[in-house]
């Protein structure tokens, strides 16, 4: 929904964001790798150890969005509902060790190119970070609201690193945490140099009124999605993507006959390997997954095979992987970093100016003595026109027509109904 409802306007957000992570790894077994809250969204990295990743985002985004809305409740704040919009979840297959590492380093530094903050350290809040990997997780507390007595009063957190980065680096975690804070430190001065304005800064981020919005217009759609990443250079790169981009549009392919042959009653029709709504849902027969074939349907290896192998090379007295692989990842990582600078502050930053339309608001309680007289501060827009208006809930709305604001965004809280004079009663009104 664009609002800032999990930003650090509360402590009580993160630990909802953690147990819930908690309580879905609990039920579903998928091995988290990183993980990074940025005001409106949030990034996950994750294995799948079966093939129940639906399930783990069900499960986690449900109880996140019924414990924020309680949190908000409590805070007499005005309730969304559903914390999340209509759009499905964004996934990507990360297909190999470079890959991998380049994600990671992409959503770690996610704030820093998004002009939240200067460092990836200065972010409010917990980030499931690199030397997570050390530690092997951490303890999260039940929160004292939403959550039930029955649930566990602590659950672990187990957070490990990808699969094959760690085999990359032949098991050396020290090597690997140090590797990638280094690169993490590289690809910040990269992306601090490439902003134009200043950043929000950690103190602003957690003044956010949970209903505040970035004050840029609503992205629009329609853009290609990625559904898969290669890391690899060169020609053996090249080649990987163009298989995988072949596979996606087979896939897409055989996968819309089969639904138009069911639809006209073709119900023995074999779907494609990949397909999970329809085999849960609806119990339709599934293709299994050709062994040696298939760079995105292929179940990739979990951290325990990953493991399992480097142990039999060392039974056989093979050596790790040499220096010069490892060395050679670093620097295709620190390469793509580099090379997107740019692209990536220019993509983390749409929809992430929160600065000038959060100034002076408060986070858990509303200014109800002296409300704003004109329905807040003005952002203008190089027209001169007004791009939008920010106030509280019970301020004077601003007049519209030609001389008005493009967008009203309303902070709404007290939770005592619609603005009045509001044709939508959303925030912010069409």
């Amino acid at each position: 929904m664009r609002k800032a409802f999990l930003g650090p306007w509360h402590p009580g957000v993160e630990q909802a964001w953690l147990y819930s992570l908690a309580l879905a790894q609990q039920h579903t077994g998928v091995a988290i790798h990183h993980g990074v809250r940025v005001v409106n969204h949030h990034h996950l990295t994750v294995t799948p150890e079966h093939d129940n990743l639906p399930r783990f985002l069900a499960i986690a985004h449900h109880e996140l969005s019924c414990a924020i809305n309680t949190l908000l409740a409590w805070e007499r704040y005005d309730q969304p509902g559903e914390l999340f919009d209509g759009r499905a979840t964004h996934l990507m297959r990360l297909g190999d060790d470079a890959a991998q590492s380049t994600q990671l380093l992409y959503e770690y530094l996610n704030p820093v190119a998004a002009g939240l903050v200067r460092h990836p350290e200065h972010m409010p809040g917990l980030t499931l970070d690199f030397d997570l990997w050390l530690r092997g997780g951490l303890d999260v507390e039940r929160p004292a609201f939403y959550f039930s007595d029955k649930q566990p009063p602590v659950l672990r957190l187990h957070v490990t690193p990808p699969p094959l980065l760690y085999l990359a680096f032949g098991g050396d975690m020290d090597k690997l945490v140090y590797s990638m804070k280094r690169l993490a430190e590289q690809g910040a001065r990269e992306l601090r140099s490439c902003h134009t304005r200043p950043v929000v800064g950690a103190r602003a981020l957690m003044r956010l009124h949970p209903w505040s919005e970035p004050r840029t217009l609503r992205e629009t759609r329609g853009k290609r999605v990625p559904s898969f990443r290669i890391g690899a250079r060169g020609i053996v790169g090249r080649q990987a993507h163009i298989e995988a981009a072949l596979e996606t549009r087979r896939f897409r392919d055989n996968y819309r006959e089969c639904r138009l042959a069911r639809k006209a009653g073709d119900f023995e029709q074999v779907f494609p390997c990949g397909t999970y709504q329809l085999r849960v849902v609806h119990g339709v027969p599934v293709a299994e997954p050709e062994l040696g074939t298939g760079l995105l349907t292929r179940p990739g290896p979990t951290l325990r095979d990953v493991q399992a192998m480097l142990a039999q090379r060392a039974e056989r007295g093979l050596e790790p992987p040499a220096a010069e692989a490892r060395l050679e990842l670093v620097d295709r990582a620190r390469e793509a970093v580099l090379h997107e600078a740019a692209e990536l502050c220019e993509q983390a930053s749409d929809g992430m100016d929160f600065k000038s339309s959060t100034e002076g608001q408060q986070a858990t309680r509303p200014p109800a003595a002296e409300p704003p007289q004109q329905g807040g501060e003005e952002l203008g827009d190089r027209q001169g026109r007004p791009a939008a208006v920010v106030g509280h809930r019970f301020g004077k709305r601003p007049e519209g027509g030609a001389g008005g604001p493009q967008r009203v965004v309303t902070l709404r809280d007290r939770r005592r109904g619609r603005p009045k004079g509001s044709r939508h009663g959303s925030d912010p009104p069409a």
